[in-house]
């Protein structure tokens, strides 16, 4: 059974990841919740846009409630230390209130155009 503070991070999770693409007229989908049982952290699935698949998870760190979002690519997940600079991964907040959320996912539409931007190429026919 989840406690209501449980309950009410995960609500709060879900919700402000649906309206932050309800918001920008773009499709997010939730489609699954799972459990890390060793940190004892909650993790929520999103679809977005039909191609891009994260993961918002949460949960207590020495106390303090802690959350983040992880780039799904095949079956694992990883975090923004992992998928892009350093130093751009310390622009992430960690902190689970929906202004926290909705910073971290504009730093997700950020890198994801900087991708599609440097995955494009011209021909040149001389």
């Amino acid at each position: 059974m989840q406690s209501s503070d449980n309950l009410e991070t995960r609500n709060n999770v879900q919700i402000s990841v649906l309206n932050y693409y309800k918001y920008l007229s773009r499709e997010a989908r939730y489609f699954l919740e799972s459990k890390d049982d060793e940190w004892g952290w909650t993790n929520l699935h999103f679809l977005v846009d039909k191609i891009h698949v994260i993961r918002y998870g949460f949960g207590s760190d020495r106390g303090a409630l802690r959350g983040g979002v992880a780039l799904g690519i095949g079956p694992h997940y990883f975090g923004p230390e992992s998928f892009w600079s350093y130093e751009d991964s310390l622009r992430f907040l960690y902190t689970v209130d929906t202004d926290s959320i909705f910073h971290n996912l504009r730093l997700m539409d950020e890198f994801w155009k900087g991708s599609i931007e440097k995955s494009k190429f011209t021909y040149q026919i001389n």
